[in-house]
């Protein structure tokens, strides 16, 4: 019995090593220093998502990859609301999915975040955001029609488990869109507590491009540096880091 267990557990971590990772189906990690992604200009605006590889003096050089590019959505002066960037990418054809990467909260002196469900044939004026707050204390949840916004979700820092974020800190943010229900994470935690935020006001916003925003009302030329992010089908998940712990554990009964 021993011999068999034993068997067993070297043929399920020899699998579990040789499984490759799920790939998602959008990817922007700004390889070698480029972007990997097409990325377009929102808002009747020209500026888009630019690569930027940093260096050991620049703020958020530490990025969590360990490469040192990033991408940079900076802000430009847009005539009638401040300094802004929406830049969105192609959702490869899904309507239902997940949308996360790393963002950079700099000097915390802008809204910025992820942005779902934007509406590529008006200029993504219309869209959700998922969004930390100017002073890092709040974040939102927001749907924009025409650039009209509705905060449908709202959560104070100070209750998040790593408490109010830093300056000068990376952390991971997700969005889950699927049909008109809404799930928001904060460096894995789950804002929404397993219970979607349902927008059941009209216009709907079944379906559109996926990218990150970056505003404030009275500054233009903010930085803000994002990393890693990834696109996924609604309900696909990453696969879990496989160990020789975890392993024994499965086979110790």
């Amino acid at each position: 019995m021993k011999l068999a267990k034993t068997l067993a557990l070297g043929l399920a971590l020899g699998a579990a090593l040789s499984t490759p990772a799920r790939s998602a189906v959008r990817e922007e990690h700004v390889t070698g220093g480029a972007l990997d992604l097409v990325w377009n200009p929102g808002l009747g605006l020209s500026n888009r998502l630019q690569p930027l590889t940093l260096g050991p003096a620049d703020a958020g050089y530490n990025n969590p990859s360990g490469d040192h590019t990033v991408g940079l959505a900076r802000s430009s002066m847009a005539p009638d609301s401040g300094g802004v960037i929406l830049t969105c990418t192609e959702p490869g054809g899904l309507s239902d999915y997940s949308w996360e990467g790393w963002i950079f909260t700099g000097d915390g002196n802008s809204r910025r975040g992820l942005v779902v469900r934007a509406d590529p044939t008006n200029e993504f004026n219309s869209c959700y955001q998922f969004v930390i707050q100017s002073g890092l204390f709040q974040l939102n949840f927001r749907k924009l029609v025409n650039q009209a916004p509705t905060t449908l979700g709202t959560w104070f820092a100070n209750t998040l488990p790593g408490g109010v974020p830093a300056v000068n800190t990376w952390h991971r943010m997700k969005v889950l869109a699927m049909g008109n229900g809404f799930q928001c994470w904060w460096d894995d935690y789950e804002l929404t507590g397993g219970v979607p935020i349902v927008d059941t006001a009209a216009p709907s916003l079944p379906t559109g491009y996926v990218g990150v925003y970056n505003f404030r009302f009275d500054q233009g030329l903010i930085a803000f540096l994002v990393d890693d992010l990834l696109l996924n089908p609604a309900g696909a998940t990453a696969a879990r880091e496989m160990s020789w712990g975890r392993l024994k554990t499965l086979y110790s009964k």
